[in-house]
């Protein structure tokens, strides 16, 4: 009987061969497809390929050989055996047939018992070649993937190999030795060492392996190692250790980590020797780093009297200077030329700008002494305040201040109001040339990543900042960074050469531009990193300046 999975196509011209050689097959239970003629065969080998073909010779157009050789030349179809179907009395040239790939012929009329023995014994030629050609792709499989496990068993020892030979690490795989009758480790085996490893036992790698000598040579690192050794194959705990021992006249300190592995360990050491050493230098630094320190202490506390002292010694003439200048120029000026009033404004203006910029030194060298008296503070309240205060001495200028309802931040009052001054007096400043002074104070909530994208990859320094309310009951802020800012929009600055900008008498513009002692940055520097914190800046020539802080108050 035939298989229902197996595919017979019958091709003949005559439809009375084909309904009678398809009811044989379909009752040996094989599946039939017909066809009427040679194309209609290609056209149906070309959709589905069959098992068996039996193939009438004589047909119109093209006849059985022709349509065989068609088969034969097409790699998809060439395997698929052929049964020629011959009728009695005409001409069937077998050596042709044979020739250009047929396997065998059945001839009309048909009886039946010929033609179903026929053609089992090619189905199971066929099925049996199938058979062959799955093992045979299977060994074939089976071959290719045991070279793919040489090749990366190979490639596994050959990584093996260089890691132990290029390690800069002591490496080694032991196994127990163990007494017959009591089970009890006496001693360990080397199985794998690499030179450095031999090198720190100085010993040769070929003559450790495979040899008795770790007990030997513990007893002259550390005798109760070896116990170390047998509790850490006996538990399993790893064995982490410092140790030291002297080797040629030289102090050695190595660090070593053992893992058990089986009935055994792998160990790497690694010489710590240098770091040892400058530890020990370290400790002799330390020591004479703290009798330094006790003198600048010392000293700074005299140059912190001393800069007192010039403070008050010079704010005494400058005074002078004030008041001398002011009687010359309510009771004297009409005695003076136009050249000598400019010569009295230069000396009233100079006495000015010393005074503030010792006064801006004092606030910087006090800074580093004062604690911090860390409170909840509306930072809101403080910038409108300080707006207002500017807004006092130019009432006639147009200003805009943008702001959220409200943002609490937790910090020294005192110090942060110091910060905002000098970072909003900066900004209305740079602004002044504008028709409309804009200043804007917000702040926004930001993850770490986040954050370090948004400082490495700025777009603008008039980026667009989501405005939050950062309020006492905003419980989000405790776990998020939250990065407050300060953005003008006047004459800005080139930030590509601001390396320095928070460096003391650095000044992008000219007194003549903009009056200025080139400390307050300084300063607010200062009290941000006083209060854990960061600040910077982004800015662009006439597009307005941005500065940014971060606070983490630290007591």
């Amino acid at each position: 009987m035939g298989n229902l999975s197996e595919n017979i196509l019958i091709v003949d011209d005559l439809l009375e061969n084909l309904q009678l050689l398809a009811k044989m097959l379909i009752n040996q239970g094989y599946k039939v497809k017909k066809a009427i003629n040679g194309e209609s065969a290609l056209l149906a080998c070309e959709s589905s390929l069959p098992d068996l073909i039996l193939l009438d010779i004589k047909m119109p157009d093209l006849d059985g050989y022709e349509v065989c050789q068609k088969l034969k030349n097409k790699p998809q179809t060439k395997d698929i055996p052929i049964i020629f179907i011959s009728a009695l009395g005409e001409i069937f040239n077998k050596v042709k047939a044979f020739e250009i790939g047929g396997i065998d012929y059945i001839t009309k009329p048909f009886h039946e018992e010929e033609v179903i023995a026929r053609i089992n014994t090619q189905m199971t030629i066929q099925r049996q070649k199938n058979l062959l050609k799955i093992e045979k792709e299977n060994l074939e499989k089976e071959i290719l993937q045991r070279k793919k496990a040489e090749e990366i068993l190979y490639e596994s020892r050959a990584l093996i190999a260089s890691i132990l030979n290029t390690s800069a690490d002591g490496i080694a795989a032991l196994e127990s030795v163990r007494y017959t009758m009591t089970g009890k480790i006496e001693d360990f085996r080397c199985l794998v060492v690499n030179s450095v490893m031999a090198q720190i036992v100085g010993k040769n790698a070929d003559n450790l392996r495979g040899k008795l000598c770790f007990k030997k040579f513990l007893k002259i690192i550390q005798a109760n190692f070896f116990d170390d050794f047998v509790d850490l194959v006996e538990t399993g705990k790893p064995l982490i250790k410092d140790f030291h021992y002297t080797h040629n006249h030289f102090n050695h300190w190595y660090n070593f980590i053992a893992i058990k592995l089986g009935d055994g360990f792998v160990i790497t050491v690694r010489d710590i020797t240098e770091g040892k050493m400058m530890e020990l230098e370290l400790k002799k630094s330390n020591k004479k780093l703290q009798q330094r320190s006790l003198e600048l202490e010392t000293t700074n506390k005299e140059l912190s009297a001393f800069g007192f002292s010039i403070s008050h010694d010079l704010k005494s003439p400058l005074n002078n200077i004030y008041m001398l200048t002011e009687i010359l120029q309510k009771g004297y000026s009409h005695l003076l030329d136009q050249q000598g009033q400019e010569f009295l404004s230069l000396i009233d203006y100079s006495a000015k700008k010393m005074a503030q910029i010792i006064d801006d030194l004092m606030v910087l060298s006090k800074l580093k002494e004062k604690s911090l008296n860390i409170t909840e503070v509306n930072l809101v309240m403080l910038f409108e305040y300080i707006f207002k205060q500017l807004k006092i001495h130019q009432p006639d200028q147009e200003t805009e201040l943008i702001m959220p309802s409200q943002i609490y931040a937790i910090c020294d009052q005192m110090m942060l109001k110091i910060a905002l001054e000098h970072l909003i007096k900066n900004a209305w400043k740079y602004s002044s040339k504008r028709e409309k002074i804009i200043i804007e104070f917000g702040a926004f909530i930001v993850d770490n990543q986040q954050k370090e994208d948004y400082i490495i990859y700025p777009q603008s320094p008039i980026y667009p900042i989501p405005k939050i309310e950062i309020s006492q009951e905003n419980d989000e802020k405790k776990d998020s960074n939250i990065i407050y800012f300060i953005r003008d929009y006047g004459i800005g600055f080139d930030i590509e050469k601001a390396d320095n900008l928070f460096t003391p008498f650095q000044r992008f513009h000219s007194d003549q531009e903009f009056e200025g002692t080139g400390i307050g940055l300084s300063i607010v520097e200062r009290i941000i990193h006083r209060h854990g914190g960061l600040v910077w800046c982004q800015s662009k020539v006439n597009q307005g300046t941005t500065f940014y802080f971060t606070l983490a108050p630290v007591n």
